[in-house]
């Protein structure tokens, strides 16, 4: 792969990300509220000035003397320099050929704007390394920044690919940059910031180990309670984008991660370039002139909670589905695919839900239904303690595999607990620790400890008597009178 080239100050008028629009504005369509943070040397056009930098969402304030101005900082050029004369660090922020650079205490100035600008020098700043993951213009590799290791991981976009066909990828993509840099939540992806070379772009976010969450539902037993508390995530993650006005539209198995595989709390929503956002009480859809925004704005809701809803569904009977096909069906009201719900024997809070969503019940609540009814229901209002055995209703046995590493226990099933039950009733422990003269009726049933006790014995039985058969020193110990 080519290292990046150091560009030209007016590499902006050439930028994949050049809109055509100027650096500088005037005035604002709508009140906003800024953060102060300090004044600076700004150059601008051979001339040098002091100012004052207010910064707000995606809003540079500049304030002179004589005027005010504005610069709109998403996709705007960034590059780090260095006064001629001073040697003081300074920044260089350019757009359509247009620049000014601006030198300070430009810390503070970095935090804020990192995720909207456009750098030049990923390869200065990280190694790439293994692929993970590859599309049709892009690539995906796991990268380490040089400054610290940290890992990362790095989309890497063919611009030539990306622009040959047609514009839908380019706006896909500038759709989902766009989405990743409002939104702000544990269960959705984090973008770190975005480089531009003369053949590629690097979207760097972080990196999800934990694998696709598919991988670990078929790999893991995870009780009820962890897949309620999953529920319970991706409804509030998407409460949280509908609360913001931005529908996924294409939530499936293949864009939920995981941080950590065995943490289903660490589930994670990726990849936004379908998703719909809705601004100024307009909606951003090529469609708004068939459509009432209203009734839009619904289908979109109902949408993205069918696809959620039918994801949970999955993973409770360990079957994956054709996700479009179903939230087609869904959407249509068609419940004929799904009438094995009504027969599922889960809690009570949690068939409810189920049916609410996949039959009949629901057909009258889920135009008008939210994420934020759906966490007011029942199941999610669960004390989770451990269940007894409907056997015995006194006894409590907790289980541990020690293969799992999974904050939460599993809870046995009322089958394990009843078969359980009834081989305890049926046992009469002997004390592994009594001399041979105690005896153990014939008629009575092995305990795991007696197994353990005999299989220790037989095996110093026969480093003993080497001579004698492995079977009859078994038979031995297995009689009456040992």
């Amino acid at each position: 792969m080519k290292k990046t080239i150091t560009l030209a100050p007016d590499y902006s008028k050439s930028s994949f990300f050049n809109d055509g629009s100027f650096l500088f504005c005037n005035s604002l369509t709508k009140q906003l509220d800024f953060i102060e943070i300090g004044t600076f040397q700004m150059k601008y056009l051979n001339k040098q000035s002091s100012v004052s930098i207010l910064i707000s969402d995606q809003v540079i304030k500049i304030v002179e003397e004589k005027f005010e101005k504005y610069i709109f900082i998403e996709n705007v050029c960034f590059k780090k320099i260095l006064h001629p004369k001073t040697q003081q660090l300074g920044i260089r922020l350019s757009k359509n050929g247009q620049y000014a650079e601006f030198f300070g205490e430009i810390v503070e100035i970095w935090k804020l704007i990192k995720r909207y600008v456009i750098q030049e020098d990923f390869l200065l700043k990280y190694k790439l390394g293994s692929k993970i993951g590859e599309g049709y213009s892009s690539s995906v590799f796991k990268a380490f920044k040089i400054l610290n290791g940290q890992k990362f991981a790095v989309k890497i976009v063919d611009k030539y690919m990306l622009s040959r066909d047609n514009n839908l990828e380019k706006q896909q993509m500038l759709n989902e940059l766009s989405i990743l840099r409002q939104i702000n939540h544990i269960n959705l992806l984090k973008l770190e910031e975005i480089f531009e070379s003369e053949e590629n772009i690097y979207i760097v976010t972080e990196l999800l180990e934990g694998g696709y969450l598919k991988n670990s539902i078929f790999r893991f037993r995870f009780s009820e309670e962890e897949t309620i508390i999953l529920m319970q995530q991706l409804f509030r993650t998407l409460n949280y984008l509908h609360q913001m006005n931005i529908f996924h539209l294409n939530i499936k198995f293949d864009n939920i991660f995981l941080r950590d595989e065995q943490d289903l709390t660490s589930v994670c929503i990726i990849n936004f370039g379908k998703a719909e956002i809705q601004k100024f009480n307009s909606l951003s859809s090529k469609n708004l002139n068939h459509y009432d925004p209203n009734s839009l704005i619904s289908f979109y809701r109902k949408k993205d909670i069918y696809a959620i809803s039918l994801i949970i569904l999955s993973i409770f009977v360990k079957k994956l589905y054709k996700e479009s096909q179903m939230v087609d069906e869904l959407l249509m009201k068609n419940y004929d695919c799904f009438s094995f719900v009504e027969q599922m024997n889960l809690l009570p809070p949690l068939q409810n839900f189920f049916e609410i969503l996949f039959t009949e019940k629901g057909r009258n609540l889920i135009d008008i239904l939210t994420c934020q009814e759906i966490l007011k229901l029942e199941v999610f209002n669960l004390n989770f303690q451990r269940r007894s055995s409907k056997a015995t209703q006194i006894l409590h046995i907790k289980t541990f595999d020690q293969k799992r590493q999974s904050r939460f226990i599993p809870r046995p099933s009322q089958k394990d607990n009843l078969q359980l039950s009834q081989l305890q009733k049926s046992l009469k422990l002997p004390n592994i620790n009594d001399s041979g003269d105690n005896k153990l009726p014939q008629n009575q049933s092995y305990s795991p400890q007696t197994e353990k006790y005999l299989s220790h014995k037989l095996l110093n039985e026969c480093k003993i008597n080497n001579q004698t058969p492995r079977q009859s020193i078994l038979r031995k110990l297995l009689s009456p009178n040992v």
